[in-house]
């Protein structure tokens, strides 16, 4: 009798989840569902800004909001930075660009751009109502960001 419980319990046993060894290697990775990846669109004039650096970086930024009929006044970068608009027109006056092109470029909401740095310019918001958008800037340690003009 005790033989019959001893295959009985066996067959229970093998037949049971508990007996089912999982293998965590089997399971299927998440699917991306609902992704949207747009590219950086690159402002007239500037190429893609690429580097190869040897030394120590520094990312920082925020976010910056800027009322209808504001501006930054002048300015210039003083390493690379990366500009998104997360909401209105940016109205951005270089006095001249790489290649020497002075005057206006314009950002709408979802459009984001690379600034080379030291090229002096004037954010504005000529809309009706606030732009905001994200700022990036790539540095090095203890280096400047934006430097304005020296008062005469």
């Amino acid at each position: 009798m005790t033989m019959v419980r001893a295959l009985a319990l066996a067959a229970v046993l093998l037949a049971s989840p508990i007996a089912t060894t999982v293998d965590a290697q089997d399971a299927k990775p998440p699917e991306p569902k609902g992704v949207t990846t747009k590219p950086m669109i690159a402002s007239a004039g500037f190429p893609p800004f690429r580097a190869t650096v040897n030394t120590p970086i520094v990312i920082s930024g925020g976010t910056v909001e800027i009322e209808p009929g504001g501006q930054t006044g002048r300015q210039r970068f003083a390493v690379p930075t990366y500009l998104y608009v997360i909401d209105g027109i940016l109205t951005t006056e270089y006095e001249a660009g790489p290649d020497g092109t002075r005057g206006a470029q314009y950002h709408a909401t979802g459009q984001s751009f690379m600034d080379p740095g030291n090229i002096w310019h004037n954010h504005k918001n000529g809309g009706q109502k606030p732009v905001k958008y994200l700022i990036v800037h790539i540095g090095y340690p203890g280096a400047p960001t934006v430097q304005k003009p020296e008062a005469d």
